[in-house]
C-alpha cells in the first residue's frame, strides 16, 4: 500500500452516495478520510403538465447537454418512465466522468471540452451548434444557467430540473474530529452548505487547507473566507487527489 498521506485527516464534504471511491482512495494512501456529507441529492418532482409537454416536444430537440453525472442518472430515469430514448440526438458532456456514465448506458458523446468546466462546455457549444436548434439541458436546482445564457440568441435552450441538491439535515459539527488537516470540496454548493451549518464556528476552519475541484469551487471558497486554497488543475476526482498529494509534499509537481 502506498501510504503517502499517513497521519493526515482529510474531511470529504461530498454527498455520501458519491464519495465512496474518493474516501477509499484517500484511505489507501494512509489518510484518515472522514465522510462529512453536507448535502444529499434526490430526484426532483416534475409536475405532470411539464412532463407531458416535454415528452411531446422531446423529438424537437437536436442536442441534449449533460453537466453532471447526477443529470445523466435522473434524466435517463425520466426518459425511461416516459418510454423515450436519446435516439439519434447529439449529446454533449461536461467532462470525462459524465461521458463515462453516458457510455455505460450505451450513449455516445459527440462533444466534450478539453477542460471539464461548464463555461468551457458552453463556449464549445456556441462554436458548434447550428443557429435556431433546440437544446435540452437536464440539471440540478442549484446549477447555473451557463449554457442557456451563452447560447442566448443562437439556440432555443430549455432547462429541466431533474434533481435537487439539499443540505443534509442530520449532520452535526460535533461529528468532525478535533484535528483536521484538509477540507475537500467538490462543488460550490458544498461550500455554501458547510458554511451555513458551521455558523459562527466557520472562523475555526478558514485557515485549514481547503482543496477545491476547480476554479469555480475555489472562487466560492475564497468568497466564503477560506484562506488556504488548493485548486486541482484537472477538474476531476483524480485531479483533486493529485492536488492533495502535492500539497502534502508527496506528489510530483
Amino acid at each position: 500500500m502506498n501510504a503517502c498521506l499517513t497521519g493526515k485527516t482529510v474531511v470529504v464534504t461530498r454527498a455520501a452516495a458519491q464519495s465512496r471511491k474518493l474516501l477509499s482512495r484517500l484511505r489507501e494512501e494512509g489518510a484518515d478520510a472522514v465522510s462529512f456529507p453536507v448535502m444529499h441529492i434526490e430526484k426532483a418532482p416534475l409536475d405532470l403538465s411539464s412532463a407531458q409537454r416535454l415528452s411531446r416536444e422531446f423529438e424537437t430537440f437536436e442536442w441534449v447537454v449533460f453537466t453532471s453525472i447526477n443529470g445523466v442518472r435522473y434524466f435517463l430515469e425520466w426518459l425511461h418512465e416516459q418510454n423515450l430514448s436519446i435516439g439519434d440526438k447529439k449529446v454533449a458532456a461536461v467532462g470525462q466522468k459524465t461521458a463515462e456514465s453516458l457510455n455505460q448506458q450505451g450513449i455516445s458523446v459527440d462533444l466534450m471540452p478539453e477542460q471539464f468546466e461548464g463555461s468551457e462546455l458552453a463556449a464549445l457549444l456556441k462554436r458548434t451548434v447550428t443557429p435556431g436548434v433546440r437544446v435540452l439541458v437536464p440539471k440540478g436546482n442549484l446549477a447555473k444557467s451557463t449554457i442557456k445564457k451563452t447560447l442566448a440568441g443562437i439556440a432555443d435552450v430549455v432547462e429541466i430540473i431533474v434533481y435537487e441538491t439539499k443540505r443534509n439535515p442530520v449532520l452535526d459539527f460535533r461529528q468532525l474530529p478535533d484535528k483536521v488537516d484538509m477540507l475537500l470540496f467538490m462543488s460550490p454548493s458544498s461550500i455554501s452548505f458547510f458554511s451555513e451549518m458551521a455558523g459562527g464556528r466557520l472562523a475555526d476552519y478558514r485557515d485549514i487547507p481547503t482543496a477545491c475541484v476547480g476554479p469555480v469551487t475555489a472562487s466560492k471558497a475564497k468568497a466564503t473566507g477560506f484562506r488556504k486554497l488548493i485548486t486541482a488543475n484537472d477538474y476531476t476526482e483524480e485531479g483533486i487527489m493529485d492536488s492533495v498529494r502535492i500539497f502534502f509534499g508527496k506528489g510530483k509537481q
